[in-house]
Parts: C-alpha cells; structure tokens; sequence
C-alpha cells in the first residue's frame, strides 16, 4: 500500500491536465492554471479481490455528507447500512481513507460528501463540466471516467447542449483507467475552465463499476 506522501508547494504547471505516477501529483490541482490532476498508479489485487464481491445493486448511487474527522465512521456506517462489514474490505477502506486524506488538504474548508457507488448502469454519458468546485475520482473496477483534453474541446457547443460527437474538435477522449486517482476542477461561477468528463457506457457489457468520488461544494 503506497503510503501519503508529505504535502509541498504544488508545482507550476505549463499545462492545464498534469499527470504523473506519484501521489504528489495531486497537488497540482491547487494551480489556477489545471483542471486536471492525474495520479496514474497501479492496481492493488488486494483491493481488487475485495471489490469483485461486490454485486452491481450493492452500494447505490447516493451521497452522504463527511469531515475531515468523521470520514472513517462515516464511510463504515454506509458499509454497515448495505450489510457490509468493513472487515471484509479492510484494503479497500485503508485506500479510501488515504484518498480522503490529501482531498481534505487540498479542498480548503469547503463542504464535501462523498459516494461509494456499484453500477452496471450508465450515468452521465453526454460530456458535461461539474458545477462543483473539486471532485476526485477513483474507478475500482470496470471502465473509468473519460474525459477531453481543453484543445479538444469546442466550449461554444458544450454550452449549447451539442451532442458529443459535435463537442469534440478531433481525436478521441481519454480515460481514467482503474486506480487511477483523479481531482478535476468544475465550472461554480461559470468559468467555462473546468474539466470536460463523462461517465463511460457500460449498460448491456457484464461489467459493474465500483466507484469512488468526493466533492467539494463551491
């Protein structure tokens, strides 16, 4: 298990998506300049073993309201709620609360809630900016979240409700793969900076998404 790594200065970023195989790298997103901070690392098989017994209705798409302090009873009374002993998932809980940890550093004093989802459903698949402030995302199992690099973009059409095909100028979107850990800055006051994202299809494929998200309110 990688452990936290000491926070420091975030780094000046000649680029608005930066990317990087270390947990530091999160702290990007504290420049004006991105709205994407990528932590590519691995997967975890132990982890991993945890989340495919988990059933696609299992965990149910909703959000529950944390602290920096209450995230560790919060997430095991949502675990206890659907049945679920948190003993069973004690990779899986260790991981989440380390996510948790460098979010609340980075997110201020902002409110935040989070979700434990399972779905073999589709769920936002037109490409959209979050209203939120920040929002981490980390995709356990199945496809992850994909998303549009900003010269890909046409800003003009995402605002008018254009179809996917007609918002992005060229190329193909890119993808959050499993593990990968995420924070993307939304669009609060209307900015039109944030990051362009959708959920992936997976209605129909056998696969069931275990995701995890934190949002922090504008």
């Amino acid at each position: 298990m990688q452990t936290a790594a000491t926070p420091v200065a975030s780094p000046v970023a000649s680029s608005p998506h930066v990317l990087g195989t270390r947990l530091r790298v999160l702290e990007a997103i504290t420049s004006p300049d991105v709205n994407l901070s990528l932590w590519r690392r691995p997967a975890q098989a132990d982890i991993a073993r945890e989340v495919s017994t988990l059933s696609a209705s299992r965990l149910p798409k909703l959000r529950h309201r944390t602290s920096a302090d209450s995230f560790p009873a919060d997430l095991s009374a949502l675990l206890q709620r659907q049945g679920l002993e948190a003993a069973a998932f004690e990779h899986l809980v260790s991981d989440l609360c380390l996510l948790a940890e460098q979010f609340f550093k980075l997110s201020g004093n902002r409110d935040v809630k989070f979700q434990l989802v399972t779905t073999d459903s589709d769920n936002c698949g037109r490409f959209h900016v979050d209203t939120r402030y920040l929002r981490m995302i980390c995709t356990y199992q199945g496809p992850g979240t994909e998303w549009l690099r900003d010269d890909q973009v046409d800003r003009f059409l995402l605002a008018r409700g254009a179809p996917n095909d007609a918002v992005i100028r060229f190329g193909e979107p890119s993808h959050f793969q499993a593990f990968w850990v995420g924070i993307m800055k939304g669009e609060p006051g209307g900015s039109g900076n944030g990051l362009v994202h959708r959920s992936p299809s997976v209605a129909g494929s056998g696969q069931t998404r275990v995701l995890f998200c934190l949002d922090a309110e504008p």
